[in-house]
């Protein structure tokens, strides 16, 4: 078995921590369709995605003020789980989050331009195609 060292005696195991990452990967997806597709949901579409993200929760990490260079915030974070949690909340409530959804295949993809809109060239080029045929 593969683990993963979060403190000196502490450690998860791999196959834990793509359960995890996947759960992250659900909870973004929701939430990006319930912003992105909002005015045609249905308020019980609403209801049930606003739900799953009330799910998400954990158990808030504590945190001190530290007076280094300048007053900094250290966070405390119990678990690797949380500490996971705590980055993907600030990803994805951040609105210049380089996380995005490829506008052709849906992908979630980290964007290196806060403009973009696809994950490849290939996907622009086949969402323009797809896009030029349906005005035929």
């Amino acid at each position: 078995m593969a683990y993963l060292s979060f403190q000196r005696e502490y450690a998860e195991r791999y196959d834990w921590l793509a359960r995890q990452f996947k759960d992250l990967a659900f909870s973004f997806y929701s939430s990006f369709l319930y912003y992105n597709d909002y005015d045609v949901l249905d308020e019980m579409t609403r209801d049930l995605y606003r739900q799953g993200m009330a799910a998400f929760g954990g158990i808030a990490p504590t945190y001190h003020i530290a007076l280094l260079g300048r007053p900094t915030i250290i966070w405390d974070f119990h678990s690797l789980l949380l500490c996971l949690q705590m980055m993907f909340s600030f990803m994805l409530t951040d609105t210049d989050s380089t996380l995005k959804a490829c506008k052709h295949c849906n992908k979630i993809f980290a964007a290196s331009r806060p403009n973009a809109e696809f994950c490849s060239p290939q996907c622009k080029n086949r969402y323009n195609v797809y896009k030029s045929r349906g005005k035929e």
